[in-house]
């Protein structure tokens, strides 16, 4: 029997699994950076850093100057990149952490440079480069200007260029493959120019699986890391573990005649006679509302399908099918009960979204409970 109404788990173990699996893709020499912002998708920021830490990661990328620092205050040494920059306000406390800094702004250079010079020490950034994504990034005729301009900054140790793949995760990789030549051929001009750049990177967890040539010094996965593939119809081929699962229980179960119409809107209405079962679980809890007559939740192995709409904290399914179901029994909503299994990538087609949203969104609205810790 379940003992809570919405219970979060996190396997840690299958976390490191994934990080091995994802390492075996690579050669020797290439480090990884395990991309852990968003409070690691969900996951949660310093639990996830200290597993994959152990585990051997190299690097750990985030979106803030917080969960850098989050992470130091866990104790975690090893190198943390700031994956969206800082502002210049910013550059006092993420040098004296030692964070690395992604830089795409001449501000931002000269703020890190100064806060290095006042404390003493050089600080390494990552020059940010938009080879396709149309997104955070310094333009190609722009990226060789900006790298000269640094040398005015001996405090700064350009550790490489990065940019992202807008594309890499589909089949037909000619786009992949345009935006690789660009950064291929930035990389060159800027080593023509004795620029060492020695962790240059690009690859985000589908181009880490699928394209070796675009490797560098470094990858960084993300999502794989957590147990999805960046193409759903794609496996990947390593066996990756989900970390995330998400279980409740039946709070009430109910005999409906035909006719009944079930939650918000009556949206649905019975045709025949209905045991329904309630579950105290809604978007309060992340579990999104586009999941109202679409979604599907497993019951004693079982698939029973949401009727009427999501509420805020409750949520009603079809239990006629499958007998003897009481108050008490466990409800997943993301995992596996026998030999049926609930992916993110599942419940977002119902949800008309990407499984980053799933972990995210019940992620940050749930208390999380970790396995293998």
């Amino acid at each position: 029997m379940v003992t809570s109404m919405a219970d979060l788990a996190i396997d840690l173990g299958a976390l490191a699994h994934n990080y091995r699996q994802l390492r075996s893709l690579c050669a020797p020499q290439v480090k990884m950076l395990a991309v852990v912002k968003a409070d690691a998708y969900g996951h949660g920021l310093v639990a996830a850093g200290r597993t994959l830490a152990g585990a051997g990661v190299d690097y750990l990328g985030v979106g803030s100057l917080e969960e850098g620092l989050a992470l130091r205050q866990a104790g975690l040494a090893l190198p943390v990149l700031l994956l969206l920059g800082i502002l210049p306000q910013e550059a006092e406390n993420a040098v004296a952490a030692d964070l690395e800094i992604v830089l795409f702004r001449q501000d931002v250079a000269q703020a890190v440079a100064a806060a290095a010079h006042s404390q003493g020490k050089k600080a390494r950034v990552h020059l940010k480069v938009d080879t396709g994504m149309g997104r955070l990034g310094l333009l190609q005729d722009e990226v060789l200007p900006f790298l000269a301009s640094l040398k005015r900054h001996p405090q700064l140790e350009v550790m490489g260029l990065i940019s992202h793949l807008a594309v890499a995760e589909i089949e037909d990789k000619s786009y992949t493959l345009k935006q690789l030549a660009q950064f291929t051929g930035l990389l060159a001009a800027a080593r023509s120019q004795g620029w060492e750049l020695p962790l240059s990177h690009i690859a985000n967890s589908a181009a880490t699986w699928e394209l070796q040539e675009a490797h560098f010094g470094l990858v960084r996965p993300g999502l794989m890391l957590y147990g999805s593939a960046p193409a759903p119809h794609r496996p990947p081929p390593v066996a990756l573990r989900p970390v995330m699962s998400f279980t409740s229980q039946v709070l009430q179960v109910k005999r409906l005649p035909p006719g009944s119409h079930i939650s918000y809107g009556c949206t649905y209405t019975t045709t025949d006679w209905c045991r329904v079962a309630v579950v105290p679980v809604g978007y309060a809890n992340g579990y999104s509302r586009l999941m109202s007559n679409r979604g599907e939740v497993l019951i004693r192995g079982r698939r029973a399908p949401i009727r009427g709409r999501v509420c805020m904290n409750l949520f009603m399914v079809d239990v006629s099918q499958i007998p003897g179901v009481k108050e008490g029994d466990r409800v997943t909503l993301l995992g596996t009960d026998g030999g049926e299994r609930l992916s993110a990538d599942e419940l977002a087609g119902w949800a008309q979204t990407i499984s980053y949203e799933i972990y995210l969104a019940l992620g940050n609205a749930n208390p999380r409970r970790y396995l293998g810790a």
